[in-house]
């Protein structure tokens, strides 16, 4: 089944295209992308000063990007973050980290071309999935970097249950390395698309477990004879809980 994206992702959609649902996007997303895109391409014509478009990041912040220097700077700041360390997180996890990176894309306040979205949303759909350490000095940064190395040709992903370079695993899926235009490093390392990916897993099998804690709760009270009127509708008015109710 594939989860398409108009307004919103709920934590339970990016939990299934964690699961190995595809995900796809609406034409109204895909406008609101277009538009951003357009934005930044006009702020690189004018000269108009935006940060991270054609300034530096951070304590670089004043300092001005020429605009042949731009798309470096944005694969420079890729490279940077890709510091990630540890066991790779599992395929489930990353494909929920990539879900809620097109999704904050799909909001269109990102600038990113349409282009960087239908690499990330093919990641998906032929599970060519980036190894993303599960570790980093940049926090939830670093994993959207491993996963930006990809789109660029570098990193390594798993394909077809075999490990191998970024640039041999786009090609894999029929797709050619993206060249970062401005701000698009920024944006593909930026963002909280790391722990909403892993925070709606976990939920997902929060989720799971309770409904087989209920179940476990009703096979033992039925197995050991309980006494079954306690959990009488009228008994549980007495204490009004939607969560009592439903368990």
């Amino acid at each position: 089944m594939t989860i398409v994206i108009d307004k919103v992702l709920t934590w339970r959609d990016v939990a299934r295209v964690g699961a190995g649902e595809t995900l796809a996007l609406s034409p109204a997303a895909w406008e609101r992308i277009e538009q951003a895109s357009r934005i930044v391409a006009r702020i690189v014509e004018t000269g108009v000063r935006a940060y991270g478009v054609n300034t530096g990041v951070g304590a670089l912040a004043d300092t001005v990007v020429d605009r042949t220097s731009q798309s470096l700077l944005s694969r420079s700041i890729v490279l940077s973050h890709a510091c990630g360390v540890g066991p790779l997180l599992p395929v489930h996890e990353v494909r929920a980290i990539i879900a809620a990176q097109i999704a904050n894309f799909a909001h269109g306040h990102s600038g990113v071309r349409r282009e960087i979205v239908e690499h990330l949303a093919a990641l998906l759909e032929h599970d060519c999935i980036p190894d993303v350490p599960s570790k980093g000095s940049a926090g939830y940064l670093t994993h959207n970097a491993h996963t930006a190395l990809v789109l660029i040709g570098e990193g390594s992903a798993t394909f077809g249950g075999r490990r191998m370079g970024g640039r041999e695993a786009l090609a894999a899926i029929g797709l050619e390395p993206l060249v970062p235009g401005a701000k698009e490093g920024l944006s593909l390392v930026n963002g909280t698309a790391c722990a909403t990916g892993l925070t709606s897993v976990a939920l997902s099998r929060a989720e799971r477990l309770l409904d087989w804690a209920d179940a476990i709760a009703a096979l033992t009270l039925e197995a050991a004879g309980c006494q079954i009127t306690a959990f009488d509708e009228p008994v549980l008015a007495l204490r009004p809980s939607a969560g009592i109710g439903k368990v």
